[in-house]
């Protein structure tokens, strides 16, 4: 059976060492994928969770110039 990987806002929050609002701003801005499950539940995705935290590395290592782009 199909177990999708969805994250409760406070747990993502925690996780990234940011507030709960932070995380709805991240939803809205498009850097985190969420889903909807009614209309005060909303799970984060664990797959944009990662994607987030990779793209992150790969940024701060093009600025400090460690990465050749």
């Amino acid at each position: 059976m199909f177990k999708p990987d969805l994250w409760r806002v406070y747990r993502v929050a925690k996780l990234l060492d940011v507030s709960k609002k932070r995380v709805y701003q991240m939803v809205h801005e498009g850097k985190l994928d969420a889903v909807r499950l009614g209309p005060r539940s909303m799970r984060i995705t664990h797959e944009s969770i990662e994607r987030f935290i990779t793209e992150g590395r790969h940024k701060n290592r093009e600025e400090l110039g460690l990465i050749l782009s």
